[in-house]
């Protein structure tokens, strides 16, 4: 009964998934959108022919790795699931998310870089659960081939955050597992995550995890930045950068549309994680005022190592959607990629631009230094220690 209620399950997400692009003819939406495209960090311009143009971001999206949901997974760990089908959106488009930076950041393009690269979020990860449940407690840095597997989310979710196969998760709980799994990949060598969950952006903590620079600020930044040329690759890392925010409460408050719009043109753009409704989806770009999106509510075959290395078309996507940004969640977390000192400062500067135009509007707080956040707790609390030590 079990695997019954699973296979119509299944056959009712992709029925759905299909009719989606059959009923709203995204190809007919895009003709009707004659403005500027922007998918994740190219401007598409509309001088070129519509048919150019709609080709233009199909090759774009079919170049994202796509991560959809599974079934005949390996059974989860005291669970008889063997699917993610209902549940693991979240997860899917988090992967998305991650995987669309990885590869950007190192400039991926070759077949083998990128099997490399889903073989690290692959969902039948063989033995290496049952070693990374060993080594679990014991702090070691240990790479490995599948860091991302949707196994080992489960095992982190379930141990650190008390969540069970088959919940839902929010997307604070999905990056913080893929922030802790990060150390067990070997882009971990030539990349950090930096994640602010208070809705700001503190470029300290930013530079501190690209040069490993206790003190930084802007202009220590910009002193950087003047001497880009004259630092080895090897001294610092990239940063991948997620930034969860809302704009709205239980709605889309249209007046910061304006600034996620300009945020979606940034060249650092890698896309939003979001939603609708419990249906989480990775939004990759904009044409007026519709988003461009990814959804990972499709079920496949769970793949191993060795199916993968045969085939890998079931990561690539031509499925591309659409939908009125005022109908999303108001709950999204912007992803960005940043290289080296120039970008950083440069992010940094359009960031204080966007500031000073929209003001309230802009929906991140931004703070060059921690000891800003000191002197907020000031201007609120007064001397209380308490509350200031709260800030360190």
């Amino acid at each position: 009964m079990q695997n019954l209620c699973e296979s119509l399950l299944n056959r009712w997400y992709n029925t759905k998934f299909n009719l989606t692009q059959y009923v709203y003819d995204i190809d007919k939406q895009l003709r009707q959108q004659d403005k500027i495209i922007h998918i994740l960090n190219e401007t598409i311009s509309n001088d070129a022919d519509i048919e150019q143009r709609i080709e233009k971001v199909k090759q774009t999206c079919s170049k994202i790795i796509w991560f959809s949901y599974r079934k005949n997974i390996p059974k989860f760990q005291v669970s008889s699931l063997t699917s993610d089908t209902g549940w693991g959106c979240m997860i899917r488009v988090a992967q998305m998310a991650l995987a669309q930076i990885i590869r950007y950041y190192n400039y991926f393009k070759k077949p083998e870089q990128l099997i490399v690269l889903i073989r690290h979020f692959i969902d039948d990860d063989d033995n290496e659960l049952t070693d990374f449940i060993q080594q679990f407690h014991k702090n070691q840095n240990q790479y490995y081939h599948a860091p991302f597997s949707i196994q080992k989310i489960v095992h982190y979710a379930k141990v650190e955050l008390k969540k069970e196969p088959g919940d839902w998760y929010k997307s604070d709980e999905i990056l913080q597992t893929l922030d802790y799994l990060f150390k067990y990949s070997q882009y971990s060598l030539n990349m950090e995550i930096y994640i602010n969950y208070d809705c700001a952006f503190i470029l300290q903590d930013a530079i501190q995890q690209m040069f490993n620079q206790q003190e930084g600020n802007e202009i220590w930044l910009k002193e950087r930045a003047k001497n880009n040329n004259q630092f080895d690759l090897q001294d610092h890392k990239g940063i991948c950068i997620f930034l969860p925010t809302r704009i709205g409460l239980q709605n889309i408050n249209k007046d910061y549309l304006e600034v996620l719009n300009q945020i979606i043109a940034l060249p650092y753009f890698q896309g939003m994680i979001g939603g609708v409704s419990k249906r989480a989806l990775y939004f990759v770009g904009r044409i007026q005022d519709y988003l461009i999106y990814l959804d990972p509510h499709f079920v496949q075959n769970a793949q191993n190592f060795d199916d993968l290395s045969k085939n890998q078309a079931s990561y690539t996507c031509q499925n591309i959607q659409l939908i009125h940004n005022s109908l999303i969640d108001p709950s999204i977390v912007v992803c960005l990629c940043i290289r080296n000192a120039l970008e950083l400062l440069d992010l940094w500067q359009i960031f204080q631009h966007f500031k000073q135009e929209y003001q309230d509007l802009f929906f991140f707080s931004l703070l060059e230094t921690k000891a800003e956040i000191e002197k907020s707790f000031e201007q609120i609390f007064g001397d209380d220690n308490e509350f200031i030590n709260i800030a360190k």
